[in-house]
This record gives C-alpha cells, structure tokens and sequence, in this order.
C-alpha cells in the first residue's frame, strides 16, 4: 500500500519516511552512474533482499537470466520493436508515409557494466534474489512518448536536469550542465558516503528537483509508468513476504513511488511486437543519447573502482589523457607529447582543487585536453583535440549476449547470406569483383551489396582511386552504363551490427527489410513518375522479385498521375536502362515494362507543349530531357513508339512564338533532326530573334543552345546558318553583342574541339580570311651571326669527350 504524500515543502520529512521503511528499500539512481553502481552493489550485498525490482520493460523479464548469464558481456540492450499493421494507435499515414505503410516504434533499454540497473541484476543474481522489471512495456507507453516525438525512446535522467531547482543550483555553483553538477557532487563528491547517506543525498536532490514548481503532469506518462511500477512492487510484496525488496529506478521516480497508488497499464499482444537482448555498443550508445553519454568514461571510472584504486575517478582520468594524447597524435601524424599529457594531468588535478571537487571529473579532464594539448590558435587545433578526446571518452567497447538468448533474425541472416557469398567479416578492407553477365552467382551477392546499400548498413570502405565504395553500370542513376563489372569496397565494423538493431523492426531478413523500406519510399513518390521509376530500378538490383510486380503497379500509379516533364523524362530513360539490362537485372513482366515505356514516352510527348513556359531556372533541365527523349525516339527499337505524336506536339511547342527560347529552339533542332523542316527555316527563325527587338536580341544564345542540343548536325552542315549568324552578328551594336556573347559562347561549347576546328575553317572561308601568315626568312646578317656562333662553340668544346 502507498503512504500519504507529505507536503511537497517537507523535504527532510519526506526523505525521512522513505529511508525508515526497511521492507522496501527505494534506491534512487542515475542511469550510467558507476558511484550509484557501487553504492547499489554494496547495498544489495549487505542487505541480502528477497527481491530486486528494476526500471525496465516487463514484458523483459524472460530475458534477465541471459542479462545475468556469465557468456553475456555489456555493452548490451534490450530493443523492443513494434510495427503496427493494425493501426492500432492511428498513426499509420502519420508516422509514416502512407496509411498502408505500419507506423514502427522502438525503445531502448541500455546496459553497460557501469550501469546501475545492470549491476542491480547482477549483485541480486549473486545473493539469490528475485529479479523483475517493472517499467511499462513499450506497447503501453507508445500513446505518451512516440506520438509526440515519433522517434525511439530510451531512458533519460531529464526530469532531474530540469527546472527551477536544478538552474538556481546550477548558477549558484556555477555549472555549466546538469552532468557537470552531478560529476561533482554525486559522482566524485559522493563515492566515499556510506551506500546510506548516498541514498539520502541522491532523495533529497530528486524531491527538491521533482517539487519545485509544481511537480510532473501526465503528458509523458510519468504519472502511468509510475503507478504501473507501483503495481508492480505491491505484487512483489506479496509474492516475496519474507525479507526486504529493493527497488532500483530513476531518482526522479523513487521520490514519488512510496506516495503512489498502484494501476496496472493496459497492453496488449501483437505478432509485431517484441522484446529482444541484443549486444550493443558504446558508439550506438553515444549516438543514442546524442553524445550525452560519454560510456568510455564511466567504463574507466568503473574499472578502477574494481581494480581497488583508492582514486578511481583520478585513476581513469591519467589514463584516458593519455589516450587522448595518442588518439591526437594519430589522427595529426604529430600533436601532443609525453611531456604535454603530464601537463594535462596536472592541469586536470588543478582545475578540480580550483572547483572543490575531491578528484578530477569528466568536465575537469576535457577541459584540461584543450588546455595543454592545443598548441597556438584554437581554432586550427582545437577541432583535433576534441575529435580525439570525443573519440577517447566515447569507446568502441562492443557487447556480447549469450546464444541462448537468441539472436535478432535481420543480423542472423547478414550473417548468414555473408557466409554463403564469402563476404569478409573480420573488419579487413575488401575489394568484390562481380560480373553479372557471365556469372549468375554473382548476382545475389550483388543484391545483399545493393541491398546493405539502400538500407545505409555501414559495410562499406572507399575505393582506391574513387571517391565512394562502388564503381560499375549503375542503371539507377544511369552513371558508368558503359563498364560491365561491379566493383565494391567493403569492410566491416561494429556500426553494422548497430544498425541491423535499428532495422530489426523492418523484417526478419534483409531482403524484407528492404522491401520494406522500399514501401515506404515508393509512398513518397506516389506522384513523382521519376522517383518511383528509379525506386524500381533499385528494387531490381536487389532482386526483389516478389516485390516488382506490386513496385511497377505504383509506378503506373506515379505516371498516371504525373505531369512534369522533366520527371516523365528522367523516369522514361530509367525504364529504357531497365529493359536494357534485363539479363542482369532481375525482372518480370518484360511485357509490362514495354508498355511503361510505351506509356512514359507518350505522357512525355504530351507535356512537350508546356515547356515553352517552363521557369528560367530550369530552362538546362528541360533542354536536357528534350535532347534525352529525342534520343530514345531515335534509338529504341524494342517497341514501336509514337514519333508522330512527338513530332505534333513538337510543332505546338514551336508555334508558341513568345516562348522560352532555349525549348523553342531545341524544338526546332527536333523537326530538323526528324527531317520535318528544312535549313532554311531553322535559319530564318535564328535570324527572327537576331534581327529582332533588342529584348529578342538577347534570346539568341538561349535559341542557340537548344537548336545545338537537339541538332548540332544542322550547324556544322548548313551554310546558310553560319552565314546569318555571322552576317547578324557583324551588325549587332557593341553593347548587344557584349550582352549576347556569353550566352552564344556556353551554347557553342556543346561542340567538340574537333567540330569547332572544322567549324572556323568554315567560317574563314565564309568571310574571306586566308591561311596565316608566312613567317618571313631570316636576312643574311642573322644567318652570318648564328654560324659565327656556332663556330666559337665548337672550338671550345673541342677536345671534351
């Protein structure tokens, strides 16, 4: 049963009536503390309690022999994943891109051997006790956390960092965080307090903390977590008579659980829901809590404390300055010195004796790293030092769980498919060659490739001499379409496995994670014929034959309901690359992409006519993918397409007279490339806007440009146009021809240096100009001088050998 909440004033009383209760021992904490862990290990070791209660999801009590298991080795994590295909919360279409996609949710629940929590398990494990979590699962507090945030959640110590209480103590001390307040009076300033008066200090803050200004409301489920963790300590009470309980949460929380009526959460079961121990690591674990966390420290701090040091906290700084020093100098080839970590070390116990803090603590050590290891100016330095400090205090500790703990199904089949292909896994730089159109079997290998690919799995190094880790015909961005083979650079770290325990909720392999993915990004592109072209392209590459049928049906959708050029375009000339590669690709329905290509061009051709009022801005764009359809029109063979639809609506195009003039004038480049006009009239519509008004004047280039896109044959064959250009030209003003050149010079540069050779002979001829000038001979004088010379040097050098 709850006792009466004392009046929120009544700090000493109300601190006073949780430590006198001797069956439930509260033990507040905070989370990755290593002083609360030691505390919290020396009093489960004295007390010897029937039971340990602790902070963490129910539905995970299976799993806490594997925590406890000796083959297991922090850092670890409990992830609980959900999908929810049923829409249970009315987020689907919300938190994801559509109403079809489900809606997924994660939490964490982290473990390292500093951590509280973990030590909790492990010190009741040692003494027989019960053990339990009793947090809400994450099905239950999905309505409170992830509606707002629509991120994962994990356990945070926020409610003691903020507010009135925590900021007036902070600018009375000077602090400049929450973490730097608690290093010097709950970490370095609390070890040598009996586990007693540490529980008292750690209350007191938390009541104070919790109080001040008003307490907490329910709109982030405090409230409901914590009158299910009471549930949770009443049934223990009765299950476990004999003996005291020891209930391990956050401080924040065990200030109000002795005042709190217990309500059991409603949950539920789902196939898509589940909670799994997985290993972890100290990256992820930085990147989770957004750097907050530093767990390298703490993992420091924590090992001296086991090593027995007298100054654990002075012990792991020593040893991580001098880390930093030979993380710096790695990454410089250079830095700081032996002589400079000294310093640091000496600097690092000065700035705590300055601050009254009784050992050097996390903030003292990096800011004694910047002070004696950045030599000059902070600016050039400085970003050094804290990358290597940073990377020092982060770690890169990776966990290990018990077998029998099972493993998360998307890692298990990496792995798996790793094997088969002969994937490299040791972490060693790899380079994979793959020829898809002589070897079959290296077709699925290429698919895993693409797929760690799409899913951004970390797997990858850098090529030697190419910028990212893959090099080969790459039809989904239609680069390298000439090379034949594949070539990746793989190596493997432990950020993979991180993020396979953030795709866990995806699927049970990595072909449905990435299909899975692929729904979500095809519902993006439910209007964007581009998008979801090149979504295709991609659910090509990795094989997923049973998702194509479905990927193509959203892209007949996209067509259908697309009508931007430039979007038609671009997803035409990755249907053309689809079918030109079907032999590698793997595809069904050759009929169907024919026809997608049938339709795509059509849906092109008929929004030719809008591109005569396209933006400036993106005149280039639409020059481009006029020039890419006429290509296709021209080229394609495996299907008849509608060319006199191009060409009609070409002819719209150009009878748009006060139109865009670099689409008018790619327009008129077409119908001489189809043979549907002649020279003469391409000539007498360049000489329309030469002759023109001044603002016609200056759209020349614009013209030019187009014209040379679609038909740069007509310039170098025609004559007449290089009569009236240079004709036209000749009269401009100096002022029009000044604003005009850089437009008529970006459009000539679509020629070769060859065409432009053959172009100038042209031109010379056509105003008259001659071959250059014959040097003239040189006169006798200089011929006399020269042998004169010639004949002193010789006999100089007569004689030498």
């Amino acid at each position: 049963m709850s006792a009466a909440r004392p009046d929120p004033s009544e700090v000493d009383v109300a601190v006073d009536r949780i430590l006198a209760d001797d069956r439930l021992v509260y033990f507040p904490v905070k989370h990755f503390s290593p002083t609360c862990a030691w505390h919290l290990r020396a009093l489960i070791g004295a007390l010897r309690p029937a039971a340990v209660l602790v902070e963490g999801p129910d539905d995970a009590d299976a799993l806490i022999p594997h925590i406890v298991d000796p083959a297991t080795r922090p850092p670890l994590t409990l992830l609980s994943v959900y999908a929810d295909r049923k829409n249970r919360f009315g987020l689907n279409g919300v938190q994801s891109p559509s109403p079809d996609v489900p809606a997924r949710f994660r939490s964490w629940w982290p473990f390292t051997d500093a951590s509280p929590e973990y030590n909790a398990l492990r010190a009741g494990h040692e003494v027989g006790a019960a053990l339990h979590f009793i947090d809400l699962p994450l099905a239950a507090r999905i309505p409170f956390t992830h509606t707002r945030t629509g991120r994962a959640e994990a356990p945070s110590d926020h409610g003691l960092g903020f507010g009135r209480y925590f900021e007036a103590l902070r600018t009375k001390g000077r602090f400049r965080s929450f973490d730097e307040l608690w290093g010097a009076h709950f970490e370095v300033g609390a070890l040598h307090l009996s586990p007693e008066a540490f529980r008292r200090r750690v209350l007191t803050f938390a009541w104070c903390a919790r109080h001040a200004g008003g307490g907490p409301t329910d709109t982030d489920g405090t409230l409901t977590r914590e009158a299910h963790m009471r549930y949770h300590i009443d049934r223990a009470a009765k299950l476990y008579p004999e003996g005291p309980i020891v209930v391990v949460t956050g401080a924040f929380h065990s200030v109000a659980l002795p005042f709190t009526k217990r309500r059991r959460a409603k949950s539920f079961r789902d196939a898509g829901l589940d909670t799994l121990l997985v290993a972890h690591s100290f990256r992820a674990l930085s990147r989770l809590y957004a750097l907050e966390r530093l767990p390298a420290y703490n993992q420091a701090v924590w090992e001296a404390l086991l090593e027995g040091r007298p100054r654990p906290f002075d012990a792991a700084a020593a040893r991580l300055l001098v880390r930093v020093m030979r993380e710096a100098r790695a990454d410089r080839g250079g830095g700081p010195s032996t002589a400079d970590a000294v310093g640091a070390w000496d600097a690092a116990r000065r700035l705590a004796s300055l601050r009254g803090n009784p050992e050097v603590t996390l903030h003292d050590l990096t800011d004694a790293a910047q002070m004696s290891y950045v030599k000059g100016d902070r600016r050039l330095m400085g970003g050094t030092i804290e990358r290597a400090t940073r990377e020092v205090l982060v770690g890169r500790a990776h966990g290990h769980v018990t077998p029998e703990a099972g493993q998360v199904p998307l890692r298990s089949d990496f792995y798996a498919r790793c094997k088969t292909h002969r994937l490299d896994v040791t972490g060693a730089a790899k380079t994979v060659r793959l020829d898809l159109h002589k070897q079959r079997k290296h077709r699925p290998k290429s698919a895993l490739l693409h797929q760690c690919d799409f899913l951004d799995v970390p797997f990858f190094g850098a090529l030697d001499s190419h910028a990212g880790h893959f090099r080969g015909p790459d039809p989904s961005a239609g680069a390298n379409l000439h090379l034949i083979t594949e070539t990746w650079a793989i190596r493997w770290t432990e950020e993979v496995d991180d993020r396979l325990l953030e795709l866990a909720d995806r699927g049970a392999s990595m072909a449905e994670a990435a299909a899975s993915r692929l729904r979500d990004a095809l519902a993006d592109a439910a209007d964007d014929a581009a998008a979801a072209a090149r979504l295709l392209l991609r659910c090509a590459q990795m094989m997923l034959v049973d998702h194509f049928d479905a990927t193509l049906g959203v892209v007949d959708a996209a067509i259908a309901a697309d009508r931007n050029l430039v979007r038609l375009v671009d997803g035409l000339a990755d249907f053309v690359h689809l079918h030109r590669h079907a032999d590698t690709l793997a595809t069904r329905g050759d009929d169907r992409v024919l026809r997608t290509i049938t339709t795509l061009f059509v849906k092109a051709a008929l929004a030719l006519p809008a591109a005569a009022y396209a933006d400036p801005s993106r005149q280039r764009d639409v020059l481009d993918r006029v020039q890419t359809l006429v290509r296709i029109a021209l080229t394609f063979e495996a299907t008849p397409l509608d060319v006199d639809l191009l060409v009609s609506k070409v002819r719209e195009l150009v009878a748009v007279p006060e139109g865009a003039p670099g689409a008018r004038g790619a327009a008129f480049g077409v119908l001489f490339a189809f043979g549907e006009i002649r020279e003469r009239d391409v000539a007498a519509e360049l000489e329309s806007y030469l002759r023109g008004s001044s603002g016609r004047v200056l759209e020349a280039g614009a013209f030019t440009e187009g014209l040379l896109r679609t038909a740069r044959g007509v310039f170098l064959r025609s004559r007449r146009l290089l009569r009236t250009v240079n004709a036209v030209v000749a009269d401009l003003e100096w002022d029009v021809f000044k604003t005009l050149l850089p437009d008529l010079r970006r459009a000539f540069t679509l020629f070769t240096p060859a065409e432009i050779d053959a172009l100038a002979r042209r031109v010379s001829v056509e105003i008259g100009a001659g071959g250059p000038p014959e040097p003239e001979p040189p006169g006798p004088e200089l011929v006399a001088t020269c042998a004169r010379i010639d004949a002193e040097v010789a006999a100089a050098l007569e004689g030498w050998s």
